[in-house]
C-alpha cells in the first residue's frame, strides 16, 4: 500500500503529503519516509470514543510522538463529527494533545466544528487561549470559508496559525456544483459525470478563483494548497487528475507573487523540517 502512495504522489507531481495513521507507517520504506509527514490519528476503529474518554494520556501520546515514536504531531481532529461534539479546545483531552505537541514543537491539525457541517459552532473565544498558551505547536486548521473566516482573525496575532485551503472546498464545494460536492458522491462515474458537463470545469475554475484569491491575499504566507481526499475512490487516477489539474489552473491565474507561496513554498517552509531530506 505504501508503494502505491508514492506512485500516487509521483503521478500528480506532488512532492510530499501529510498522512493520518492509527498505527505507525513502515519507515523501512525510505521513499515514504522522505515524502509523507505522519500524524497520529486519534479516531480509532471508526469512532472517537477512545479519544473522548481520555485514553490518549500524556504518557500514551509520548510513546507515539517523536522522539520516542514516529509521529510528528496529531491530526486531523474533526470537531464537527457527532462523536466529538462534547469536546472543546479547553477540554482536558484537547489540552493534553496541545501540551504534548507543544513540547515536540510539532503539528496539530484541526477541523473546527461549524454550522455548515451541522455541528456546534467553534468560537474564536474558545480557540484563542490555546493558541496563546501553546506557542510552539503549529496549529493547522482546515475547512470551508466559514472556518477560514474564523481562523483568519487569529493570523495577525499568532505566528503558529496556518490554514489549508483545499480543492475539496474551494473548487468542488461551497455550492459550486449543482447537486452538491461531487467528491461526496459514491463513485468515480458519478464524479466524472458531474464535472465533465459542458462548461462546468471552466465555471469551477472561475468560481474557485473568485473565492480563493481574496482570501489568499489577506495572509499569503499562512495559507497552503491541499487536496483533502478521503474516500478510496478519490485516489483513482481519473479523479486525482481532475482535482490536481483544476487546482493548477486556478493557481496559474492567481497574482504572480502568491502563486508559488500557495502552491508549495508556505508548506515547504513550515513543514519541510519534518521530512528527513529537509532538516
Amino acid at each position: 500500500m505504501l508503494s502505491l502512495l508514492v506512485s500516487y504522489l509521483d503521478r500528480g507531481k506532488v512532492d510530499w503529503a501529510i498522512g493520518f495513521y492509527e498505527l505507525p507507517p513502515d519507515t523501512s520504506n525510505s521513499a515514504v519516509k522522505n515524502r509523507v509527514i505522519p500524524l497520529l490519528s486519534l479516531r480509532r476503529q471508526g469512532g472517537w470514543s477512545q479519544f473522548v474518554s481520555g485514553q490518549f494520556s500524556e504518557a500514551v501520546l509520548r510513546q507515539y510522538l517523536q522522539p520516542q515514536g514516529l509521529f510528528w504531531g496529531v491530526g486531523e481532529i474533526v470537531l464537527y463529527e457527532s462523536g466529538v461534539q462534547s469536546v472543546t479546545f479547553d477540554s482536558p483531552v484537547m489540552q493534553t494533545v496541545f501540551k504534548v505537541v507543544n513540547e515536540l514543537k510539532g503539528i496539530v491539525m484541526i477541523h473546527p466544528s461549524n454550522v455548515d457541517r451541522g455541528g456546534r459552532p467553534t468560537s474564536l473565544a474558545e480557540i484563542e487561549p490555546s493558541i496563546r498558551k501553546y506557542p510552539d505547536a503549529i496549529f493547522l486548521f482546515h475547512g470551508s470559508s466559514e472556518v477560514f473566516n474564523l481562523v483568519v482573525q487569529l493570523m495577525a496575532k499568532y505566528p503558529n496559525v496556518y490554514f489549508t485551503m483545499d480543492a475539496t472546498n474551494w473548487i468542488f464545494g461551497w455550492g459550486a456544483v449543482e447537486g452538491g460536492n461531487p467528491l461526496s458522491d459514491d463513485n468515480v462515474e458519478s464524479f466524472l459525470t458531474k464535472v465533465n458537463r459542458i462548461g462546468l470545469k471552466d465555471r469551477l475554475v472561475e468560481d474557485g478563483l473568485k473565492k480563493a484569491a481574496p482570501l489568499l491575499l489577506q495572509y499569503p504566507d499562512r495559507i497552503m494548497w491541499g487536496t483533502d481526499l478521503g474516500s478510496p475512490w478519490h485516489f483513482e487516477e481519473s479523479v486525482t487528475d481532475v482535482v490536481i489539474s483544476l487546482s493548477r489552473e486556478i493557481i496559474g491565474k492567481l497574482p504572480a507573487d502568491i502563486q508559488e507561496k500557495y502552491a508549495y513554498q508556505n508548506a515547504q517552509r513550515v513543514f519541510g523540517r519534518f521530512l528527513p531530506t529537509n532538516p
